[in-house]
């Protein structure tokens, strides 16, 4: 820039004069001439230095215009006029670098100093942004109840614990980090109330488990305890509450197991077959057998009847030449009035009147089903008409002879139907007995959660809507750990000890139930430490009092105004409340305001009015006093897992977590990032009109280090979309509080009815690789160091712009400017994640970033090209 002062020339040479140095020594050498052309970062401002004005006060010992000085003759150093020349000068060269060190820090561009950048804000109504605090939420652990022991006694106070059920977390409940290598412990504090918190919302988990019944199509079921003493092959009948096996011979199901699985963990055991069920349904209060053994009627082994002699058949009861032996039956008591009887080949003395038996037969030419058991596929039976379901009325031991066969059997009286189809049938017959029957444990429920409901093995009671949330649990996807804040929008009850939460904003993906947790006593809370300070005293003969806060630094967070930060700062004078303004013009006289300033030292100053721009403090001893918060910055914005010390420890409350790290902390502004901002916030002056105001606004923004805004045309119509990254280390999304308030801020700047969205920066790294020629007087190593630093400096986050592509000439004038660097090579230019990036180790004459575009209906951030942190591919001496 050229300042404003006028240009003052050398002393000119007599006309007609040369050049020749004959005359050095007798003309003026100050003042020097000023100029300066526009963009400079640094100004000329010297008159002259310690060596000019010496000179000039040499030559004027020998001017004609100062005749008495021509009997100072001596040039000696030791001289005392030459002496005093000397230390005029060195005062003037002293000024004069002060004079221009203060012309440097008068202009935005070449000031250095922060104090001067904060001044000159002043004079357009800027302030530099003060940073903010970091925040997160908080998940507390409350303390169970301990449960009275058994026959206690019922008189009062038997049994006093002093754990309450519920706990009230007030705010400012303190909370402290655990400080990691060369970290230090930082206090965070809750900025909100929580009323009710109870130990049963600590860790909600989902319902794994859900009682009901058996139902078709079902090739599972879970049996209680793991002692079923159940194996592959095993048999099960299911038997429906509508089952008459006297008259029916529905609702039932006769399956082989196909595998059987103890569960430890819920204390059950897992059974599957492979056809699904057919007969019972859900609806029915069915009941599971196990039929223990299998048995055979009597006389399933007797030899063939041919086989035997002829003298023996025509000896034998009623021998005679039929194909098969006499009475050859399951039972000689035949039939009965519903059902029948039938002899076993052996003695069951477990089998009981009451217990049911299935009877099969493998018709010929019927389909069969193949059951796996034991590793093997064999033919069970026949799941065609011939098998049927008996209850046994009567059970009995007998002796029998028959069929060349004697011994002991158990003889059953079966009620049922379709019996006359087994009766005759003694060698394919199976019998399944000794039933037992079998405990139904809960079924598994292992279905994904997925939208906005969460189940939740927790009674409603007391879930109120507005309630924040955080849900855990792994992604179905890929099982990567998830945590979501959200907000409890209803719970309703399914029935008791369980609910379904409804939650907002809904969960992006699926996640594995068994893996999710849900915190319910959840608290935001904001980094800083409150603390108390008596300001003072008020004297209201005195107008503009101030007081210093001593306590630094105070925190800001963030907010929805348009600097984006607001002071944690109560104030009251006795007992009443005064209120923060950015500034005391403009208020009335009887307006209770105070404004809050930084002097030059960096001092937080509270200044009150003087019954005109504000009122004055009314008289009193000790009567101001303030309640702020300290603590500030980026070293707040800690890890998660990290705030588990709690400082504040109320009865009840037992341990505190974050299962989020902390985000939104923010320095206050450096110089540079000031020198950017205050032009954006005199174009603006807090409204919104513009595309370019849009960008501004949120440029200006505290937590907002780039912005870039764009018309897109979206589904929904023509919306504003704004690429927006945070500081390094300070990444900004849609759960960090400085996106909220930004957003806020942008609606209440501008049209309400334009439809504005945030969209965070696609980060995307490039990789060079280059052989460098040096100077040979140059130290190899020291200008491949300078080099590679010289690249990472230039394309850094901060010195990028968001959609700024890369292009060769910027690579090799960058490394060109080293000193000691007589040639570049540039071997290698890739990288990005723009379309056609290229990944594989090329050349690229220059690599474009993306810039906001709408795919797909979606629209799509900016992106901000880098260097890639890793070592460069290439960085050699050219051969």
């Amino acid at each position: 820039m050229t300042l404003p002062v006028p240009t003052i020339k050398p002393h000119a040479l007599p006309a007609g004069s040369e050049s020749c140095g004959c005359c050095a020594g007798i003309e003026a050498e100050t003042p020097q001439g000023i100029s300066n052309r526009y963009g400079l970062s640094a100004i000329a401002y010297r008159v002259g230095d310690h060596a000019q004005f010496r000179d000039s006060l040499h030559a004027a010992l020998s001017s004609a215009a100062f005749a008495p000085l021509g009997k100072l003759q001596s040039r000696a150093d030791d001289d005392f006029t030459i002496g005093l020349i000397d230390a005029f000068a060195c005062a003037a060269d002293v000024l004069t670098f002060y004079q221009e060190r203060i012309a440097n820090e008068s202009y935005l561009r070449t000031a250095l100093e922060r104090v001067s950048l904060q001044e000159m804000g002043r004079l357009i109504g800027y302030r530099l942004r003060p940073g903010v605090a970091a925040e997160t939420w908080l998940a507390f652990t409350l303390e169970t109840p301990p449960a009275p022991p058994p026959k206690l006694s019922p008189e009062p106070g038997s049994f006093v614990t002093g754990v309450p059920a519920q706990v009230s977390i007030e705010i400012g409940t303190k909370v402290q980090s655990v400080p990691g290598p060369d970290e230090k412990p930082q206090t965070f504090e809750t900025v909100e109330r929580l009323a009710a918190a109870r130990p049963a919302w600590n860790a909600i988990r989902p319902w794994l488990a859900e009682t009901r019944r058996p139902d078709k199509g079902d090739t599972v079921m879970y049996l209680a305890g793991q002692r079923n003493n159940l194996k592959p092959g095993d048999a099960l009948l299911i038997v429906g509450d509508a089952f008459n096996p006297g008259t029916n011979d529905s609702n039932c199901d006769f399956r082989f197991i196909d595998s059987v699985e103890l569960q430890l963990d819920f204390d059950r055991t897992k059974v599957t077959w492979q056809l699904g069920l057919s007969g019972v349904t859900a609806a029915q209060n069915s009941k599971v057998y196990a039929l223990r053994k299998r048995a055979a009627p009597f006389g399933h082994n007797a030899p063939m009847w041919k086989s035997m002699s002829t003298d023996f058949r025509n000896n034998y009861p009623s021998g005679s030449d039929a194909p098969e032996w006499p009475d050859y039956t399951i039972s000689p008591m035949g039939s009965a009035q519903g059902g029948g009887f039938i002899d076993l080949d052996t003695v069951y003395s477990e089998v009981r009147a009451g217990g049911y038996v299935v009877l099969s037969m493998a018709a010929r030419g019927s389909i069969q089903v193949i059951i796996k058991a034991f590793g093997k596929s064999d033919v069970i039976l026949d799941l065609g008409p011939h098998l049927d379901v008996y209850q046994i009325a009567d059970a009995d031991e007998t002796s029998r002879a028959e069929f060349a066969l004697a011994g002991k059997v158990t003889r059953l009286q079966l009620r049922g139907s379709h019996y006359d189809r087994y009766q005759d049938q003694v060698r394919r017959i199976t019998a399944f007995v000794q039933s037992e029957q079998l405990a139904l444990a809960p079924y598994a429920v292992d279905d994904a959660a997925t939208g906005s409901s969460i189940p939740a093995a927790v009674s409603a009671d007391g879930l109120v809507a507005g309630r924040r949330l955080i849900v855990r649990g792994n992604r179905v996807s890929d099982g990567q750990a998830v945590v979501v804040q959200a907000n409890l929008v209803s719970a309703q009850a399914v029935d008791a000890g369980r609910c379904m939460l409804q939650i907002d904003p809904p969960l992006a993906g699926s996640l594995d139930r068994g893996s999710i947790v849900v915190h319910g006593n959840v608290v935001p809370a904001s980094h800083g430490e409150t603390v108390t300070q008596i300001l003072g005293s008020g004297d209201s003969a005195q107008p503009f009092q101030q007081f210093e806060l001593k306590q630094v630094p105070l925190t800001y967070r963030a907010a929805a105004n348009e600097s984006g930060a607001a002071s944690e700062l109560t104030l009251r004078v006795g007992e009443i409340a005064w209120h923060e303004r950015a500034t005391l013009f403009g208020t009335a006289a009887t307006d209770r305001v105070f404004a809050l300033d930084i002097d030059e030292q960096g001092r937080n100053l509270v200044k009150f009015g003087d019954g005109a721009s504000g009122a004055r403090l009314p008289s009193g001893l000790n009567n101001v006093r303030a309640t702020y918060r300290k603590g500030i910055g980026g070293a707040g914005n800690v890890r998660a897992e990290t705030l588990s010390q709690l400082l504040s420890r109320p009865l009840g409350l037992k341990g505190v977590s974050n299962p989020f790290a902390a985000e939104g902390g923010n320095d206050p502004e450096p110089a540079d990032a000031a020198r950017r901002s205050m032009p954006l916030g005199a174009r603006t002056l807090g409204r919104v009109v513009s595309v370019l105001d849009y960008e501004d606004f949120a440029r200006a923004f505290t937590g907002i280090a780039k912005a870039q805004a764009q018309v897109l045309q979206l589904p929904r119509g023509k919306t504003i979309a704004i690429t927006i990254a945070g500081p390094p280390g300070a990444p900004v999304n849609s759960t960090s509080p400085v996106w909220t308030n930004l957003l806020a801020a942008l609606k209440a700047g501008g049209d309400p009815h334009v439809a504005v969205v945030l969209l965070p920066y696609q980060p995307g790294t490039f990789r060079i690789g280059l052989k460098v020629k040096r100077d040979p007087d140059f130290d190899a190593k020291a200008v491949l160091t300078a080099v590679e630093a010289a690249l990472r400096a230039h394309f850094a986050f901060d010195a990028r712009e968001l959609g700024q592509p890369v292009q060769q000439s910027d690579v090799i004038a960058a490394a060109q400017s080293v000193p000691g660097v007589v040639a570049v090579d540039l071997v290698q230019l890739y990288g990005g994640t723009a379309p056609f990036a290229q990944t594989i180790p090329s050349r690229q004459v220059r690599l474009l970033a993306s810039r906001m575009h709408v795919d797909q209906g979606a629209a799509k951030p900016s992106e901000l090209l880098t260097l890639n942190p890793a070592p460069f591919d290439i960085l050699e001496e050219m051969a």
